[in-house]
Order: structure tokens, then C-alpha cells, then sequence
């Protein structure tokens, strides 16, 4: 028998990661923010293995751009994070499901020889 708790915690988790995904878009797997210095300035850029996504200019800290992509990297390691916990839990349930715990016998119940 699988804990009712747990599977709350799990539908919890799970509706998190909705809400997360819900709240806008997320930042692809292997897409990271890089410095570009540039003389006296640093400018940032989009980096990442996918040519989708690769060397798109960000511009200065603080840009619409810059903020845009630092909150969609923030919603993927926060989805990234829920997913961990949720495999976790996951675990748990799986191991209640399978374990059956027989608290029948009792002392009477033991064979003397």
C-alpha cells in the first residue's frame, strides 16, 4: 500500500513543475549565459552546443535580453531540481508498492522444536 502522503508530495511536485512550465518558456538543455568582454565592457551572450541558440548577443547585464534568458535558465534548473525530488519520491512509492510487511505472527504462532 502506497502512502497517501506521498502520493500527495508526488502530485504536489508535479503541479509545480506545471506551474513553472505554465509561467513562461524554459531554457533548453546546454544553454548557459557567457561573459563577451569587449574593450572596457562586458557584454553577455546566449552560449550552447545547439545552433539554435548559439552566440545570440545578449547584450549588458541588466538588458530585456539578458534578463529574459537568466529567468528561463532559472525556471529550467528549478524544473531541473523538482524532477530530482519527484524521481526521489518516486523511488519511495515504488519500494511501498512492492513491500507487503506481515505483522500476523505473533509469538504463538512460532514453532518450538
Amino acid at each position: 500500500m502506497v502512502s497517501p502522503f506521498l502520493e500527495a508530495e508526488r502530485d504536489r511536485l508535479l503541479q509545480q513543475i506545471q506551474t513553472i512550465r505554465d509561467s513562461g518558456s524554459v531554457a533548453p538543455i546546454n544553454v548557459w549565459i557567457s561573459p563577451a568582454p569587449k574593450g572596457n565592457y562586458i557584454y553577455y551572450k546566449l552560449s550552447s552546443k545547439n545552433p539554435d541558440y548559439k552566440n545570440q548577443h545578449l547584450g549588458k547585464m541588466g538588458s530585456e535580453k539578458y534578463r529574459d534568458w537568466l529567468a528561463r535558465i532559472q525556471q529550467r534548473e528549478a524544473i531541473t531540481e523538482l524532477e530530482q525530488q519527484l524521481s526521489m519520491l518516486q523511488v519511495l512509492i515504488d519500494r511501498q508498492s512492492v513491500t507487503t510487511i506481515d505483522f500476523g505472527l505473533g509469538a504463538d504462532d512460532r514453532s518450538t522444536t
